[in-house]
């Protein structure tokens, strides 16, 4: 499923946006700063997530996840369910002094199993899935 020219792509990348949505279908973004391929279907990604990105995905594992080029002319989207996440490091301890209620305390990694990758550009283009999408540009 992932071309070499999708694994260039996210090698490339420093952030990727992770969309989650909670019980009620309401929509949440959030940043995902490391991102991996593992094989040909499954995405690894990490950050400090926010309590609401982590109790959408307990709840609806269903997520789209962006990619773009450091060029932002070309991207792609993701589409799959996280198969599993877990913890890989937490914070000491928390400081009520310093953090503001709700700070993030644990490094969380997820693992997602793409079904469908689409292109994502800010030209002309699809929700076809790659395979069938035809990008134009400009």
């Amino acid at each position: 499923m992932f071309t070499e020219e999708i694994r260039r792509c996210i090698e490339g990348i420093s952030l990727a946006m992770v969309a989650t949505s909670d019980e009620s279908g309401n929509p949440h973004l959030a940043v995902a700063n490391r991102v991996l391929t593992l094989d040909d279907q499954h995405l690894m990604l990490e950050n400090w997530y926010c309590p609401a990105t982590l109790r959408n995905i307990a709840r609806n594992p269903s997520v789209a996840i962006v990619v773009m080029s450091r060029d932002a002319e070309i991207g792609y989207q993701f589409i799959g369910n996280v198969a599993h996440g877990y913890d890989v490091a937490l914070l000491s301890g928390y400081a009520p002094e310093v953090e503001p209620p709700g700070e993030p305390q644990a490094l969380t990694r997820i693992v997602v199993r793409v079904d469908e990758v689409l292109a994502f550009c800010s030209g002309i283009h699809t929700d076809q899935p790659l395979k069938n999408c035809q990008q134009a540009k400009p």
